[in-house]
């Protein structure tokens, strides 16, 4: 818990000194946009302290399945490690863009209309869950769970730094590299744009399975059709409704085939889960932050029980999320 805060402190900083330059370069960043991938970053923290345990025993209980040994010395296997966590990145990422029940817990990622380093935060907490069955397929081959963890820490850090348009090109480097341009145009909803550049670090599997792409074409960042609630609650549940509402409106057999096509088998309807004003304000963000991170720290604390803690950092992210519930009061009526 002490080095997830950390990892939280660093990422939050990085984002900070970014927000500082881009201020000075007079970019656009907007307050919505960034309030809105910080809560579905809480959100996915709050959720994905859960998991971690869940992980880390059940990449312990494939050991005693693996059919390959760890070999070689240490920095040889963790160079291996590194390779094969960066290709079952690729996979997985490929797969929650084509299939729509893992579409659904990463469309979130690409809802933002701007390019900074807050998208990192938005991300769901069952994409964390999936991938650890992703490369848990690694420990059979040999790989062991620190490797696996520390390779995954190691992508995860190289893809954190890619979500930024104030590095410089790097062309060439797409050669071998994922760079931030490279990245870009996944991030892009132009339809010359749409399914490609999956790579984690390495360009290598978007060659060999041919998603490879680098143009000069202006990229447009969000989603082809654009959500119209944005708070991070309605978010994350937004497309998880959708394939729940095909059960209702569609035979069962096509709503079941449905989870498995891809997003654009989906009908362009989008369910309208709530309606609520959301409003935006320096103070209420900070106290709503403190709020969370209050919560968040409570959860390594025995003495405070966890659904005091949940609830603690749940009410912070509303608080900062903006969003507000309008009760209309007639005096008249009641009188």
């Amino acid at each position: 818990m002490n080095a997830d805060l950390i990892i939280l402190c660093v990422a939050f900083s990085l984002f900070g000194i970014e927000l500082f330059v881009l201020k000075l370069k007079k970019r656009k960043i907007t307050l919505d946009q960034t309030v809105l991938n910080l809560g579905l970053g809480m959100i996915e923290r709050l959720i994905g302290i859960l998991t971690i345990n869940f992980g880390l025993y059940f990449f312990t209980f494939l050991i005693h399945w693996r059919f390959i040994d760890p070999f070689g010395p240490p920095w040889l296997a963790f160079a291996v490690a590194f390779i094969a966590v960066d290709l079952m990145w690729y996979v997985y990422h490929r797969i929650s863009h084509r299939v729509s029940m893992i579409w659904a817990a990463h469309m979130i990622h690409h809802q933002s209309k701007e390019y900074n380093f807050s998208v990192n935060f938005a991300i769901s907490p069952l994409g964390f869950v999936a991938r650890i069955f992703v490369y848990g397929i690694l420990i059979f081959f040999g790989i062991t769970p620190e490797n696996i963890i520390i390779a995954n820490a190691v992508n995860a850090l190289y893809q954190y730094l890619l979500h930024s348009e104030l590095w410089p090109e790097f062309k060439g480097w797409e050669r071998i590299f994922v760079t931030p341009k490279f990245h870009q145009l996944h991030h892009s909803s132009v339809h010359e744009h749409l399914d490609v550049n999956y790579g984690g670090v390495f360009t290598i599997w978007d060659r060999i399975f041919r998603s490879y792409r680098i143009d000069d074409i202006p990229v447009v960042y969000g989603l082809t059709k654009e959500i119209e609630q944005q708070d991070p609650f309605h978010t994350q549940a937004l497309f998880f409704l959708k394939l729940i509402q095909n059960f209702r409106k569609l035979p069962f057999k096509r709503a079941v085939a449905l989870l498995f096509l891809g997003p654009e088998a989906q009908s362009s309807e989008m369910p309208r889960i709530y309606k609520v004003p959301i409003k935006h304000n320096i103070p209420r963000i900070i106290f709503g932050f403190l709020i969370f991170i209050a919560g968040y720290i409570f959860l390594s604390r025995e003495e405070y029980p966890d659904w005091l803690s949940f609830t603690i950092g749940f009410f912070g992210i509303f608080i900062m999320s903006g969003l507000i519930l309008r009760y209309r009061h007639n005096y008249k009526e009641e009188v």
